[in-house]
Parts: C-alpha cells; structure tokens; sequence
C-alpha cells in the first residue's frame, strides 16, 4: 500500500515528466547558478525541485515555473538557513571562514555583474534571460508584473552602467 507521500502515476505520466526532466535539468541548474548559487549547490537544489514536481506531476500545468518556484524557494530557505548558522557561530565565537565562492569559473566577470544587482532585480534578469514573460516571472517570483517589468528595467539600466559606466544610454533594450 503506498504511503501518502507517494504519487501513482501512469506510464504515460512518468514517460511525459521523465521527458521534461530530460529537458529542463541543464536550464534550471543554469538559472539556479545565475542566481547565484554554486554548481553543487544548483544540482541539489534542482533535483530536490524535480523530485516535489514528480509528487505532484498530475496537478501541474506549467512545470517550468513550478519548478522555478520551488527551486528558487528552496535556494532561498538554504541561504537564509546558512546565515543563521552564521551569525550564530559568530555569536558562539566559532571560526566562520567560509571557502570564496565563484558560482562559474568560466564567467567570473558576468557573475560579479549578477551579484551586483539587488536580489530581486537579479531574479527577475535571469528568468527574462530564460525566455519568461513578465506574467510568468510574476507567477514565479511573487511579484506584482508592474514590478517585475520596472526590476527588469532598473536591472538592464546597472547592467549597463557596470559595463560601460561612461554610457548615456539608459536602458539595454527598450520593450519587454
């Protein structure tokens, strides 16, 4: 008898989420980097978001921001979980060194310009960047799509300004 965690999926419907795991591993892990994770730290967090869409494949309907949602939730909650234990090794007068972080050796300069934008204008580039609309980014991140579309345009305006800081342009593209 399977647990309550368990799901009873048809052949068809583990055929259909093993196709899109297949095809949305690599992109998820590459957002998750994006956002500033490490690559070790993006793979786990990326399977632990597919294994929560296989419990509720069934109920889907757009698994790409499902798994968005939830990849970025989890990420989040882990940040927010080592920051904690931070301060609190600090306060117990532990030695909190922590290893430097370089989320893609192969892109250094781009990721400083990532971590460089407020958290939410970062999100909100790199799920543009990925091809989402403002009304997908909005389901994903929470945000109202007013504020989603003035993150993406405050994001292109410092993106701009940190590569060409004698720039006049004011935005990177005008439109969506």
């Amino acid at each position: 008898m399977p647990s309550q965690t368990e799901v009873q999926l048809t052949h068809e419907q583990l055929a259909e989420f093993a196709t899109y795991y297949e095809g949305d591993y690599k992109p998820l892990v590459g957002l998750l980097i994006r956002s500033g994770a490490s690559r070790h730290e993006a793979e786990d967090v990326t399977q632990e978001a597919m294994h929560v869409a296989l419990m509720n494949w069934p109920t889907i309907n757009s698994p790409k921001s499902f798994t968005r949602t939830v990849a970025l939730r989890i990420l989040y909650r882990g940040w927010q979980v080592a920051e904690r234990e931070v301060a609190a090794a600090k306060h117990m007068g532990q030695d909190t060194a922590l290893e430097p972080f370089d989320a893609n050796e192969d892109l250094p300069e781009v990721m400083s310009i990532l971590r460089a934008l407020p958290e939410a204008q970062r999100l909100v580039f790199v799920l543009h960047y990925d091809g989402f609309g403002h009304t997908e980014i909005s389901e994903i991140t929470g945000q109202q799509r007013d504020t989603v579309r003035s993150n993406l345009r405050h994001a292109r305006q410092k993106v701009l300004r940190m590569l060409d800081p004698e720039s006049t342009r004011k935005e990177a593209t005008h439109g969506p």
